[in-house]
């Protein structure tokens, strides 16, 4: 069982810490280099356990940081350019207003490596994943990492 002790070591590890470094560096993302709180950690440990995975399974896709970075910036690109979909949101409902937009923690490529891990490795998988962390439309958004994945890795 993973604990946030794990995620830590795991984001303090080289192969993490490079693959943050490139990332960063090239789509010039801001990263709270701080200490990562303990309750972040477990978020990422929780993840892990729920995927079955440990932080050492993410070290095959971390060492591939061409095919990794090429994943996370495809990501974030779809990410900032999809209207939010928001379950239970009215049509008559004001617009969300971004207040301020904090950096990320040094963790925030778990999600993605955890992703692309199942894309890699076990693409049947991955919407049993995305369900047990409680992503909204499940099919549609397997479906859209899945035509990413084809994207990056031609």
């Amino acid at each position: 069982m993973v604990v946030a002790e794990d995620v830590r070591a795991w984001i303090n590890s080289n192969v993490y810490v490079d693959l943050l470094r490139l990332v960063v560096e090239q789509l010039k993302l801001s990263v709270n280099f701080d200490p990562v709180p303990d309750v972040v950690l477990q978020l990422d440990a929780n993840k892990l356990n729920l995927a079955k995975l440990e932080p050492a399974a993410l070290v095959a896709v971390a060492e591939n940081s061409g095919l990794a970075f090429r994943y996370i910036a495809r990501k974030l690109k779809l990410l900032s350019e999809l209207p939010d979909e928001q379950e239970g949101k009215n049509s008559e409902d004001e617009d969300d207003v971004v207040m301020e937009t904090h950096a990320f923690y040094q963790g925030f490529l778990n999600i993605y490596l955890i992703e692309l891990y199942f894309l890699s490795f076990d693409s049947d998988a991955l919407e049993g994943y995305l369900k047990s962390i409680r992503i909204p439309g499940v099919k549609k958004y397997a479906a859209q990492l899945k035509g990413i994945y084809k994207a990056i890795s031609v």
